[in-house]
């Protein structure tokens, strides 16, 4: 056969086109009951992210960078574990905004305010870890809300009043 001539493709042995691949195939193989069901693996299902495992991953990228490593065990007094509890804290959206422990204060200030060394390097690490680990509408809504936390914070220690009357009735907001 020369490039000129061509031959017809014949996919389905004998087939018509217009014949559905089970009719092609034949009955004789099995593709399961769900053959025909809606492809949901197209688009990711967003799902709230597990805090506990969440923090767990923060705690082990915060001790893998050297900076942010000494920082953190500096302001912790070296316990890893109340870091992870503070993380857990902070990335909780049903946290209350006042009433904060001073460790908890003080790594949502690195992480949102921008302020030293420390509060450039880890900023955009965080925004960077969060968006490898969850999907884009979660981290955009986990850094939202770190950021309206941060805020309230703000305003607590601007305000001290404030914060005492929010604590009795329960609104922050």
């Amino acid at each position: 056969m020369s490039m000129m001539q061509f031959q017809q493709l014949r996919a389905f042995d004998g087939a018509e086109r217009n014949v559905g691949y089970h009719e092609a195939i034949g009955s004789e193989f099995d593709f399961g009951a769900d053959v025909n069901a809606g492809d949901g693996d197209i688009v990711p299902q967003q799902t709230a992210p597990d805090l506990e495992v969440l923090a767990g991953d923060l705690v082990a990228a915060f001790r893998a960078h050297s900076h942010i490593n000494n920082v953190m065990t500096h302001i912790s007094g070296a316990r890893w574990d109340h870091v992870e509890h503070a993380l857990h804290i902070i990335l909780n959206s049903a946290a209350p905004p006042v009433g904060l422990s001073r460790l908890e204060a003080n790594i949502l200030d690195l992480i949102c305010a921008e302020r030293g060394v420390t509060g450039r390097i880890i900023k955009p690490f965080l925004e960077t870890l969060l968006a490898r680990l969850l999907p884009p509408i979660a981290a955009a809504q986990l850094q939202a809300h770190m950021r309206s936390l941060h805020e309230a914070q703000m305003s607590e220690e601007a305000n001290p009043s404030f914060s005492r009357i929010a604590a009795t009735t329960g609104s922050g907001r």
